[in-house]
């Protein structure tokens, strides 16, 4: 199975949990910011080099002043680092700020489109398993620091033109700002961009996210 892992944001605290993750048959894609820092975080991506097949990394320094927007375009940076998305079988969208020694994954997708589809039928029924994230879906969001999809998800999100993504972006913030009239948690934010563009959430019910708090 080859696989893409993208990584964006600050990379405060990336440890070893990331290496489950990785090995010769995964290449590692990484956007973070200059500054903060993030500088001595970046020179430690070097170590896990010999874990994978090739490391890319992107940095830039900061413009947005809202963290959400920041860590929006992060992450559509790392994605769009990738030059040829097609020939991997999974992607994974990782933070590093997970604070536990590893993390185990199914990685069959598959199976948990399967469960989803038997149990919300027929409403999956005109939708393939390539439209979805699989992650830790809640009540109207999704945990968005750790997911799974195939490339066709990932495009439908984030194969677009900047200009796109930033008038998307910030129409959408200020539409759920308007809704709630007040702060409102960033992964409601994720879900709904991610199924205006067309992609469907769907629980990896063996996945556990730890310090989701």
């Amino acid at each position: 199975m080859y696989k893409a892992v993208i990584i964006s944001g600050y990379l405060t605290h990336l440890g070893d949990n990331i290496i489950p993750f990785l090995d010769k048959k995964t290449d590692l894609y990484v956007h973070t910011w200059n500054g903060n820092d993030n500088e001595r975080w970046i020179h430690k991506l070097n170590r896990y080099k010999k874990f994978c097949r090739k490391l890319y990394v992107k940095t830039e320094d900061t413009f947005y002043e809202k963290k959400l927007h920041s860590y929006f375009y992060s992450t559509w940076q790392a994605v769009n680092l990738i030059k040829d998305i097609d020939k991997y079988d999974i992607i994974i969208k990782f933070k590093p700020n997970l604070e536990t020694e590893k993390i185990e994954v199914n990685l069959n997708l598959e199976e948990y489109f399967h469960k989803a589809y038997i149990q919300s039928y027929p409403m999956l029924k005109n939708i393939s398993k390539e439209e979805c994230f699989y992650g830790s879906v809640y009540y109207k969001t999704m945990d968005e620091r750790l997911f799974f999809g195939y490339p066709l998800a990932f495009k439908k999100v984030f194969h677009i033109l900047y200009k796109e993504l930033d008038e998307f972006m910030l129409k959408l913030d200020n539409k759920l700002l308007d809704k709630f009239n007040e702060k409102y948690e960033g992964s409601i934010f994720w879900k709904n961009f991610i199924e205006n563009r067309g992609v469907c959430l769907i629980q990896h019910t063996d996945l556990s996210i730890p310090n989701n708090i």
